[in-house]
């Protein structure tokens, strides 16, 4: 009837919280068709259980994994919240993450805080340190610069309902400026927010493959079950 929850922190006491137990279950059509992913884990989400809801086979990947392991057998590579931040091995094995995608790999890349001295793409995009390339509100409006784009049409065509009952926020961290081989896909601003945010999410072909860069707050909102996000996110793991 109720699970258990502890909050502990070393500036507050120890609290113990006792939530009533309750399951979401959400039924929508999502195609998608890589089925091997390998989840580099960043800051730590609960992406790799969304993914697994998809019936997809998830292998979390470790330093020996990205070292010395055969990226070849995986259909897309995602890295999960701030994993250039916060795990050297990830920034280490970059040449490696691009090589896959070179010969025809799919890497996702979630956001980063801002680094100047991380390189994150196999072209140059810079993501600033200050939180004004973010958009707080999560029900801000959406636009498609390149509404044709294959990540808004295969294999799930998106509609502007699939930006409904987002939870929280629609990203933060986006891209402020991308080199040209890169391709915007969504555009979105605060209410109060004069200019539209394109970089929340860029897609460049790079060899045989092709490399994402999306600030979008999907660590958020699969683990919600939001359908739209599902249906976006399948799209960016079945590019090729």
């Amino acid at each position: 009837a109720s699970g258990m929850r502890l909050i502990s922190y070393p500036h507050i006491p120890t609290q113990t919280l006792l939530p009533l137990s309750s399951a979401r279950l959400v039924r929508s059509d999502i195609q998608v068709t890589a089925r091997h992913i390998g989840y580099i884990m960043g800051a730590g989400d609960e992406m790799p259980q969304a993914l697994r809801e998809l019936g997809l086979e998830v292998t979390l990947l470790g330093p020996r994994d990205l070292e010395q392991g055969d990226l070849t057998r995986f259909d897309a590579i995602v890295a999960g919240v701030r994993a250039y931040n916060v795990r050297s091995d990830v920034r280490a094995n970059q040449r490696r993450l691009l090589d896959y995608v070179h010969q025809g790999g799919t890497y996702v890349v979630q956001y980063n805080t801002g680094d100047n001295s991380l390189s994150l793409g196999p072209y140059p995009f810079t993501v600033p340190s200050g939180n004004r390339y973010r958009v707080t509100v999560e029900d801000a409006p959406v636009a498609l610069p390149h509404p044709d784009s294959r990540l808004l049409q295969y294999p799930n065509h998106i509609a502007p309902n699939d930006f409904e009952g987002w939870v929280q926020e629609r990203g933060v961290y986006f891209a402020s400026q991308w080199d040209s081989h890169y391709e915007t896909v969504l555009s979105t601003k605060d209410p109060d927010e004069e200019e539209s945010l394109a970089g929340g999410e860029l897609w460049a072909r790079y060899g045989k493959g092709v490399y994402i860069f999306t600030s979008y707050s999907w660590f958020r909102q699969l683990p919600a079950g939001v359908p739209g996000a599902y249906r976006l996110f399948a799209n960016l793991l079945s590019a090729k």
